[in-house]
């Protein structure tokens, strides 16, 4: 199967590329730009939301254009925090208080919010190696 981008979806394709590459230079020591100063960096610049909602502050494009996002950044080596844009940030949107939707939704678009999760096994024992 062939997918075929449109001119819009090629034109934000090289748009990324361009961006990415920039982000991915390496920092005046040499080495990879720092993780917070460059997803800081994305939401200064509005890349965070494009697959979001306007609404919620996003850009409102549609998942083509979010997969396009995503694997630009694969490519060009830039870290995204995908767990909190793509799963924490549209649970939030969907069943998330008023309140929530005011104090994490903004503050995800402007990179200043990351979420992680733990799972853990109902019933088992705790392991007593410790790990």
């Amino acid at each position: 199967m062939h997918l075929a981008l449109t001119d819009d979806q090629r034109e934000l394709q090289s748009t990324l590329r361009s961006y990415f590459a920039e982000l991915a230079r390496p920092g005046p020591d040499g080495g990879r730009p720092d993780y917070v100063a460059t997803i800081r960096r994305m939401g200064d610049d509005g890349w965070l939301g494009l697959g979001w909602p306007t609404e919620y502050g996003g850009h409102g494009r549609g998942p083509v254009d979010q997969m396009i996002f995503v694997e630009e950044s694969h490519w060009a080596g830039v870290p995204l925090p995908l767990l909190t844009l793509n799963s924490v940030g549209p649970a939030i949107m969907q069943l998330g208080t008023d309140a929530q939707k005011e104090e994490f939704l903004p503050a995800i678009l402007r990179g200043e919010v990351h979420f992680s999760i733990g799972y853990t096994e109902p019933g088992l024992p705790p392991d007593p190696g410790g790990a």
